[in-house]
């Protein structure tokens, strides 16, 4: 079964995370959690894409009042 509408879900690299955080005014302890065995994690480990605990997800999702919103995502076991 696939998703349809699926928010897009990234792995950011440490650099990314640092720059994204900083620019949201975040530290990394701040953020929502998404387990390790979450479906999309899971889409993105059958694409190749190493997700480790501690790893931080962007996920953009389209917002009908607010266009394209990006959300952060630790990733816990």
């Amino acid at each position: 079964m696939t998703w349809v509408g699926l928010p897009e879900h990234t792995k950011l690299s440490m650099t990314a995370t640092k720059r994204e955080l900083k620019k949201a005014n975040l530290d990394i302890d701040e953020l929502p959690l998404i387990k390790w065995g979450d479906k999309a994690l899971e889409r993105l480990r059958n694409q190749g894409i190493e997700v480790l605990l501690g790893d931080v997800i962007k996920i953009t999702r389209k917002s009908t009042t607010g266009g394209m919103v990006e959300y952060f995502r630790k990733v816990v076991n």
